[in-house]
């Protein structure tokens, strides 16, 4: 072997391993990306079902203290302000079984994201929607 043929083989491996390397750069910043979306979806998912979930039982005590349907969701709307969740402009939201004083509360959101949000076929992923239900408190 000549040292100019060994040294034609290093420099082509040289920008072999650059690809290489590039490529798995491109690959851990797009994990990276989903990664982060994925926390976001998840996290919005919780803060959103913990919000209805306190809703929800505000609503249920309220109406087996009052028996009235507006108070009871005039008090759980100001749960959702107080969580800094927008109160949707749907009357069903909030519904409370008169019968049993079970109250339902649904809510909807869309979670902040870098990627999946953007692309048509995972824009779905981010827009979350939660049902939560409280019984009145037995005490």
């Amino acid at each position: 072997m000549t040292p100019t043929h060994s040294l034609r083989t290093f420099n082509d491996q040289a920008g072999m391993i650059g690809k290489i390397a590039l490529l798995w750069i491109i690959g851990l910043l797009l994990m990276g990306l989903l990664i982060l979306d994925g926390l976001s979806i998840v996290l919005t998912t919780f803060k959103l079902s913990n919000t209805a979930q306190a809703a929800a039982s505000t609503a249920a005590t309220v109406y087996k203290n009052t028996h009235d349907l507006d108070k009871a969701c005039e008090a759980a709307q100001l749960d959702l302000l107080r969580d800094n969740q927008a109160v949707p402009e749907n009357d069903t939201w909030c519904k409370v079984n008169e019968a049993t004083g079970v109250s339902a509360i649904s809510l909807r959101a869309t979670a902040s994201s870098l990627a999946v949000g953007r692309v048509s076929f995972t824009q779905d992923l981010t827009k979350i929607s939660v049902k939560e239900t409280a019984e009145p408190s037995s005490l």
